[in-house]
């Protein structure tokens, strides 16, 4: 039997980690699930099985080791290609074609665009007209929760007074 189908037919993302299935991952006709997919954004139905396994991812993150390393890792690779198709879908609705190689020249433009973006919204936020949690998002964009960007923040705070 050839469990690779089988585990297409049942739609895993992923086959299980099990003693059985070490020697022959790579024998095995299965194409697990790409990195831009989130497999650990995933919630179940069931809300109280959804906050324990919350509970139980946090404590992993927590504990640190190889398993939290590599959650991480794929949930900056899937976050990464997120933002790409985002960006790609932006700019069709600009009316620009992506696969069309942009000039020097409007490259440029887009980053003085961009610049000039960047600017307003800090402007704003030194006037209080918008928060440090809206400013984070509008530049980073909705899941962008590092804290790296606080710490980013942060400095943008110190750096005007």
């Amino acid at each position: 039997m050839d469990l690779g189908l089988l585990a297409t037919s049942f739609s895993l993302l992923r086959l299980p980690k099990m003693p059985e299935l070490k020697d022959k991952i790579g024998k095995l006709n299965f194409k697990p699930a790409g990195p831009e997919i989130d497999i650990h954004a995933i919630q179940y139905k069931d809300k109280i099985r959804e906050k324990a396994r919350q509970k139980r991812l946090a404590a992993e993150l927590e504990a640190g080791g190889k398993n939290a390393k590599q959650i991480k890792a794929e949930q900056r690779v899937a976050a990464k290609l997120q933002r790409a198709k985002d960006i790609r879908k932006e700019n069709i609705d600009k009316g620009r074609n992506p696969n069309k190689k942009r000039g020097r020249q409007a490259q440029i433009f887009d980053e003085w665009d961009d610049l000039a973006k960047e600017e307003r919204l800090y402007k704003k936020l030194k006037q209080g007209k918008i928060s440090k949690e809206e400013y984070k998002k509008l530049m980073y964009g909705e899941k962008s929760v590092s804290m790296n960007d606080h710490e980013e923040l942060d400095d943008i705070d110190s750096d005007s007074d």
